[in-house]
């Protein structure tokens, strides 16, 4: 029993701390709507005063009517008509300022929260489900930019009814005490609520997280779900999640009804009580007919007195759950974050070379395992072997997708370790096997890689990678929106956009990792002749499966199991590597 209260005191004084520390945190995305906040505020407290007052006056109405004295009835209602006017006005602004306040907030926190999803590394986000991250940039920002909202609501709703707690001291200090501990026992029974609904809340959070990923997968999958016929296991997995975050939620609800059940019986029994105590307090000419009336009509307040307490704490909970996995993203903590080094480059001439790289997925299993090679600038080389070698690894390593486990990558004789991000990114275009291409028109997928580009400038690159026409012919040509993931191109137009927008970034290396490996035999010569035609400005590399389209290459690098085994010309591999020979006349025969 004496563990059970330390253990609970500790996780108290937890989240204590995280409340405070979050809201600190919090605070900084309110920076641009303090004026709105502190007119909130101001709002807020005339509100409060005058809810507290009311509650005296709206009394004093009911005392007249029972009393008969019609003139100062009169008077009493045109200051009730008056105050609720001014109410009414007040809510208003209230309105108009918290709307203000809630939209900058949470644009500003999910800009946070994007940001910072931006940052990551990588292999934190193949660690977990897409719905990890989209439920707290949606979700939980909501949840964060309502708090202050909320927090001044239920505090004007508390004084609210401490200026009825006041109004019926006035009339009668017997059913004030009366009221007090009715009050209290409303509040225990839903603070208790409150503690167990708390107690599965992170739960249902992390796995409404992975029913969002599954749900978005099942969307993002759906052609491939309908080709592989998988729609029976695909839907039997998602049910299995949407099954049991319903579990999860009922179990939450089931909570809510049981004390819900307790809280409205014990409503009956205080008004029954009351009723009982107020008669015999009459019977002892305690209490007067009109003052019993009056008090009588205060009865929801009366059990409410604390309700926006409860509330208050509620939603201090709700807080630290939103909070604490939002900070989870914003902060280095959970999830790792890239760390660049501090040299700045603006233009890398192209040198590439690793020493005894070591790399791989997971701790046990390096995919490369003790590389060498070096590149020199403006050549354009090949990286060949059988799937699975480590090539694609390789141009991953390059672009600090991943850092390595040992070893070193130098760019330009500098170590990769300590060159910033622009440094890297900015001095290299990588076209991938099935790049990504976003749900925006043609040409804003085209400004992604140059924000400053001209329609000239676009349409150069689409002509190099021989897309120009196809979008040309389109009807609203470079403002066709595409869909999510190009749905509307084919395979081969997807790699030749990305192709283009690779080419628009105007880069010193290039990276090719299969680019063509989707392309028709016309298609790919023409990109052959492209990429040619680039032989000599430009540092090339270029990860190939069909050994036939890299014949050409100053250097073609032999990988087989994360190793380099041999490197060479063309022609020299051929004499001198009896794995290359086999790659090449295996490649010949299909």
């Amino acid at each position: 029993m004496v563990l059970s209260y330390y253990e609970g005191n500790e996780k108290y004084m937890e989240d204590k701390a995280n409340f405070i520390r979050n809201i600190k945190k919090t605070w900084i995305y309110l920076k641009d709507c303090k004026a709105n906040l502190i007119g909130y505020a101001s709002v807020s407290i005339i509100e409060a005063i005058i809810s507290a007052i009311l509650p005296l006056i709206s009394a004093n109405v009911i005392l007249n009517i029972t009393n008969g004295i019609i003139k100062q009835l009169i008077l009493s209602a045109i200051a009730v008509l008056v105050i609720e006017f001014v109410l009414y006005i007040i809510y208003y602004f209230k309105g108009f300022l918290y709307q203000k306040i809630y939209q900058k907030t949470l644009v500003n926190l999910q800009v946070a929260v994007a940001r910072e999803t931006l940052k990551l590394e990588i292999r934190e986000i193949d660690k977990v489900s897409s719905g990890v991250f989209i439920d707290r940039l949606n979700k939980d920002t909501q949840d964060i930019s309502a708090m202050f909202m909320e927090y001044t609501y239920w505090t004007s709703y508390v004084i609210s009814n401490i200026g009825v707690l006041v109004a019926i001291l006035i009339l009668n200090k017997y059913l004030f005490i009366y009221a007090v501990i009715t009050s209290i026992c409303i509040f225990v029974i839903n603070k208790k609520r409150l503690s167990k609904q708390y107690a599965i809340q992170e739960n249902v959070k992390k796995i409404q997280e992975k029913k969002t990923g599954l749900t978005g997968e099942l969307v993002r999958g759906i052609r491939d779900i309908k080709v592989l016929n998988a729609s029976h296991s695909i839907l039997k997995q998602t049910t299995s999640k949407i099954v049991e975050a319903s579990n999860e939620e009922i179990r939450m609800l089931n909570i809510q009804r049981i004390y819900n059940y307790l809280e409205n019986n014990v409503r009956m029994i205080c008004d029954f009580v009351f009723i009982i105590f107020g008669c015999l307090l009459y019977d002892k000419n305690l209490l007067t007919i009109p003052t019993f009336v009056i008090i009588y009509n205060y009865q929801t307040e009366i059990k409410n007195l604390l309700l926006g307490v409860v509330q208050l704490l509620e939603y201090n909970k709700k807080f630290v759950v939103a909070s604490n996995r939002i900070y989870e993203v914003i902060d280095d903590k959970k999830f790792k974050k890239e760390k660049f080094g501090l040299v700045s480059i603006k233009n890398l001439s192209g040198s590439i070379k690793f020493k005894h790289v070591k790399f791989g997925y997971h701790e046990d299993n390096n995919v490369i395992d003790g590389m060498d090679f070096e590149i020199q600038p403006n050549e354009k080389v090949a990286f060949v072997g059988k799937s699975g070698a480590g090539k694609t690894t390789i141009f991953s390593l390059i672009t600090r997708l991943y850092s390595i486990n040992d070893g070193e990558i130098l760019l330009d004789g500098y170590n990769i370790n300590d060159l910033d991000g622009d440094s890297i990114r900015n001095n290299m275009s990588i076209i991938t096997q099935n790049p990504y291409i976003f749900n925006f028109s043609i040409k804003d997928n085209l400004l992604l890689a140059k924000e400053d580009a001209t329609m000239e400038d676009i349409r150069n690159a689409c002509k190099i990678a021989c897309i120009d026409d196809f979008i040309m012919s389109l009807k609203n040509q470079y403002e066709t929106i595409i869909g999510e993931n190009g749905v509307i191109l084919s395979g081969g137009q997807k790699q030749r956009l990305a192709i283009a927008r690779a080419l628009l970034m105007k880069t010193e290396i290039i990276l090719f990792d299969e680019a063509t490996s989707a392309l028709d035999n016309e298609t790919q010569s023409e990109i052959q002749r492209a990429i040619e035609n680039l032989k000599g400005e430009y540092t090339i590399l270029i990860v190939a499966h069909r050994l036939s389209t890299v014949v050409d290459s100053d250097k073609i690098f032999v990988v087989n199991d994360g190793k380099v085994i041999s490197s060479g010309s063309h022609k020299n591999l051929l004499k001198k590597c009896k794995f290359y020979k086999n790659l090449y006349e295996k490649d010949l025969s299909i």
